[in-house]
């Protein structure tokens, strides 16, 4: 098998995400680098509402504390960088995706305001950080697991038609 591209790791998880917005009846454009900061543009079937999103994908997200019987789920890793990570708008939402590597499992998608991952960050802003990365405990995070409510509720809420 070929080297692991992270091209094709970042470009598997930004086509997962559209598939899966399909599935829950959005429409789903894929900017292919042609909007800053915008990896999907993510609107309500009859485009009464939009909104922006940032995928970032890992090959294997989830990392694990411990040894043998200890072993546990203990943080997701995704690299974010510092221009996404100042991101900090109402209508930006990030999706990060575990692929789970070849576990033979769809992959997870974690749907998380651009504020919420804001906040994360906000504390490293003056370090200069050189790497950017996203390390949320696995209890922090479950609410936005797979959650496409997320999503579905913001642009809800942003239609003026619904009545």
């Amino acid at each position: 098998m070929a080297k692991r591209s992270g091209i094709l790791v970042g470009t598997a998880g930004v086509y997962f995400v559209a598939s899966q917005l399909a599935v829950q009846g959005l429409h789903a454009a894929v900017t292919f680098g042609n909007a800053p900061h915008v990896d999907i543009l993510v609107g309500l079937a009859d485009g009464a509402a939009t909104l922006s999103l940032q995928v970032k994908t890992s090959y294997r997200a989830l990392r694990t504390r411990g040894r043998g019987e200890n072993k546990h789920p203990d943080h997701y890793e995704w690299d974010v960088g510092a221009r996404s990570a100042k991101l900090n708008q109402v209508d930006l939402f990030f999706t990060f995706v575990d692929l789970k590597a070849r576990s033979g499992e769809l992959p997870d998608v974690f749907v998380i305001p651009s504020q919420v991952v804001y906040r994360y960050f906000e504390r490293y802003f003056k370090t200069g950080l050189g790497r950017w990365r996203y390390h949320p405990k696995v209890d922090s995070i479950l609410q936005y697991k797979n959650n496409w409510k997320v999503l579905e509720d913001y642009l809800s809420s942003k239609d003026k038609s619904i009545v």
